[in-house]
């Protein structure tokens, strides 16, 4: 075939190059003479389809405008102006955790001030006392969980790659209907093409013996010395 391939109609008077269109026929498991001018083409022409049919609608205007500064809170703020200024994040106050007594100082005798210090070291017993349960919770039923969720995931895992098989069959079945749909009709294309030109062979070789009939029956004629409007004479049918 020497024709240009996939080239698209378009409206009249829009393409540089109607010239050259053609209707879409293209075979890819059959055509394989396609050549680098042929691939130009096909590029030129996708390129003046996207200039005629370039968007031009808002097609998200039905949507409601998305809020980029949502999570844009007063404490990111001050961070990101921290980090903009290169310096470093303040340490973590870690007074909370210490046990500070009243003992040994000037506030030993003032009775608030040990409350105080009895009201924090209660509370981060209690603290410590969470901890200790959660830790033993993890330990006594965690590694049963963790084999849990180990095994739904391996699960997950196992549905994904089945659809994911799944889905590659599809996508080989659909290339083999595609292939062999086009290599039958491949078939029946160089079958017809090859019964035209035995057709159009046939006919020539018929006019040719025509021919030389028409100049044998003539010859005849002259020979005879017949009346030639008798080679006129149309037989009933």
């Amino acid at each position: 075939m020497n024709k240009p391939v996939l080239a698209i109609g378009g409206p009249a008077g829009v393409s540089s190059i109607n010239d050259e269109q053609v209707l879409v026929d293209a075979l890819p498991y059959l055509d394989t003479e396609y050549n680098e001018s042929d691939r130009q083409l096909a590029l030129r022409l996708i390129e003046n389809e996207c200039k005629v049919f370039r968007p031009t609608k808002n097609y998200l205007r039905h949507l409601q405008v998305p809020d980029y500064d949502v999570f844009l809170t007063p404490c990111i703020q001050k961070e990101f102006a921290r980090i903009n200024k290169k310096q470093e994040m303040p340490k973590l106050d870690m007074s909370r955790c210490e046990l500070p007594s009243p003992a040994g100082t000037s506030k030993a005798a003032d009775k608030a001030q040990w409350r105080k210090a009895i009201r924090n070291a209660k509370a981060q017993n209690e603290h410590l006392v969470l901890r200790e349960i959660n830790l033993e919770m993890l330990d006594e039923f965690g590694p049963e969980m963790y084999l849990q969720r180990n095994k739904q995931m391996e699960q997950t895992l196992i549905e994904a790659e089945k659809e994911l098989r799944r889905a590659k069959e599809q996508v080989m079945n659909v290339h083999s209907r595609r292939k062999m749909a086009q290599m039958e009709a491949g078939a029946q294309m160089r079958q017809l093409e090859s019964d035209w030109v035995s057709m159009i062979t046939n006919n020539y070789k018929m006019e040719l013996a025509i021919d030389e009939m028409e100049e044998s029956n003539q010859r005849e004629v002259k020979r005879l010395r017949l009346d030639e409007s008798l080679l006129n004479v149309k037989l009933p049918e």
